[in-house]
């Protein structure tokens, strides 16, 4: 968490920045605040502030000066200053003091919280790196311990271009971090994207299995080379830098790859492909990662291959647009069969035809597919949110787009849903059965909620419960109560358990509760009925 100051001698416009701003989005913790360089003066001397928001034009001293007092007295927290004038001058002077940014009033607080965010962003970073620099300097002989994050963070701040891509800069930012590359080494930049998980994992499971990605590629990609690298990206992606020399093969290179998309496949439960880039000096890095990015964008059909440069070719010509004239009669007429056989065939024709789709294409294709769902289900009197839930349409899209085959589970899915509300007879019993199945596997879980069963078949809350009660004739929750109870007979019939290990393997955490529960159900206490049944 972070604390900030405001500092201006006009109270109604600390106010309003005090009040205006959505401090909680920034993790802001205390927000403190000064109409004069003194009343500022006293409450940086009280420590703790991260971030100051400063006005320059004050009469008891201006924020200019505020600022080199506290580049002298406190040179690791950050200002942004505001100011009614645009004076080049002020500019000056607040880049000389290394001010974060500089803004006009009245300022735009959609701009201004933009701009805090990255300054503390920039102040989050800089106490990572004092934190590693403080850790070094007190466990010195640990210095090579932490080479690969060295050579991480080094190649890090080259594609980001935290380092110019000038050759003196990069050696000697190679230099400070104790590693032995030079601007004049060649490297093979290697780019890894995950395209699809192929089992549902929560946050931290998927955060577990991108850092076993990563050092399942250091081992199989890198080898015992030392000098090689392994960077996270965005988006779960993986950068591996290797030195290059003449005498390498790609050849190598694509069957290490090979061996290490299969070990992803098996292991990780993962779809992923790995483009090969061109050998580069470091300063051309950051565009090699670029022209990296681009190729995995525009590969939509191929997945779990090593591709080299120029193995798969730019898309020859326009692709053929899938019927969705057919498409949106086959809805409206509940041919859902048909309509999803003509998905599948149109979508496996364009992937057998490696090129012919790019990233692009794909998301044409995306945009008009919803445009057509949306359409029928106006035309039959229904709103988006009546039907979906929220997380199809908000939380897929970006994951949809990867590629052909994630789009098609996702384009089946909206399939599923919108038919199965616009044709609720026909549609109901797969619904409500995916249901009981989603509760049969998540019995153990004693905070599984309405929203989290809907949103597994992705339907809206309200609509799931009405269509669940029709077809079974009890609620979600009554459901669930009822086969929570009934596997918890199961187990203390059949099992030694303990009467509290079956209370929390059946989704209760409070053994009193539980017991209530199950007495209130078959009339009798759990250690009753486990006796009872030891009898027969």
């Amino acid at each position: 968490m972070y604390q900030v100051l405001l500092v201006d001698d006009e109270v109604h416009a600390v106010r309003g920045l005090e009040a205006g701003m959505r401090w909680d989005r920034l993790d802001v913790s205390e927000v403190h605040t000064a109409h004069s360089l003194k009343q500022a003066q006293e409450v940086l001397g009280r420590g703790g502030v991260d971030l100051m928001v400063c006005d320059i034009e004050m009469p008891q001293g201006s924020g200019l000066e505020l600022l080199a007092w506290v580049r002298e007295h406190h040179p690791r927290t950050e200002t942004v200053f505001l100011t009614c004038h645009s004076d080049f001058g002020y500019a000056k002077q607040a880049i000389s003091l290394s001010s974060f940014d500089y803004l006009l009033k009245p300022v735009d607080y959609g701009e201004l919280e933009g701009v805090l965010a990255k300054a503390i962003d920039k102040i989050g970073k800089d106490r990572e790196r004092r934190r590693f620099e403080e850790t070094h300097r007190k466990y010195a002989q640990l210095w090579e311990a932490h080479r690969p994050l060295r050579k991480e963070r080094f190649w890090k701040d080259i594609v980001e271009q935290a380092i110019p891509a000038i050759p003196e800069r990069i050696d000697s930012r190679a230099a400070e971090s104790n590693l032995s590359y030079h601007s004049g080494q060649s490297f093979l930049p290697i780019y890894v994207q995950v395209q699809r998980w192929n089992k549902t994992l929560s946050q931290r499971e998927q955060r577990i299995m991108e850092y076993a990605l990563r050092n399942a590629a250091e081992e199989q990609m890198c080898g015992n080379d030392a000098e090689a690298a392994v960077v996270p990206l965005d988006n779960g992606a993986i950068l591996v830098i290797q030195p290059w020399s003449e005498n390498e093969s790609l050849k190598r290179v694509k069957g290490s790859c090979d061996e290490y998309i299969a070990s992803c496949n098996r292991y990780f439960y993962c779809d992923l492909c790995i483009y090969v880039g061109s050998p580069a000096f470091p300063p051309g890095m950051a565009e090699s990662l670029r022209e990296l990015r681009r190729r995995s964008r525009d590969n939509v059909t191929v997945t779990n291959e090593a591709l080299l440069p120029g193995e798969l070719a730019a898309c020859r010509s326009p692709f053929v647009p899938p019927p969705l004239k057919e498409w949106a009669e086959w809805m409206k007429s509940g041919a859902r069969d048909r309509l999803e056989a003509d998905i599948e065939s149109y979508l496996g024709t364009l992937k057998e035809e490696k090129g012919s789709l790019n990233g692009a294409g794909l998301q044409r294709i995306y945009q008009d597919f919803l445009q057509m769902v949306l359409y029928v289900l106006q035309l039959k009197g229904l709103q988006a949110n009546e039907v979906f839930s929220e997380n199809l349409l908000t939380g897929k899209p970006e994951a949809a787009l990867r590629s052909l085959q994630a789009f098609r589970e996702w384009a089946l899915n909206v399939v599923e849903a919108a038919m199965s509300r616009l044709h609720a007879t026909e549609g109901s019993l797969s619904i409500v059965d995916r249901v009981k199945r989603f509760i049969s596997e998540q019995l153990g879980e004693q905070e599984l909620s309405r929203e989290e069963i809907a949103n597994h078949v992705y339907l809206n809350p309200d609509y799931l419960t009405r269509l669940f009660k029709k077809e079974c004739g009890l609620s979600i929750s009554d459901y669930l109560q009822q086969q929570r109870i009934e596997y918890a007979k199961k187990l203390l019939a059949g099992s030694e358990q303990s009467i509290s290990d079956i209370a929390l393997a059946s989704g209760y955490s409070n053994l009193s509760y539980f017991s209530t529960i199950f007495k209130k159900a078959t009339g009798t206490a759990p250690a009753d009925y486990r006796r009872s049944c030891q009898k027969l």
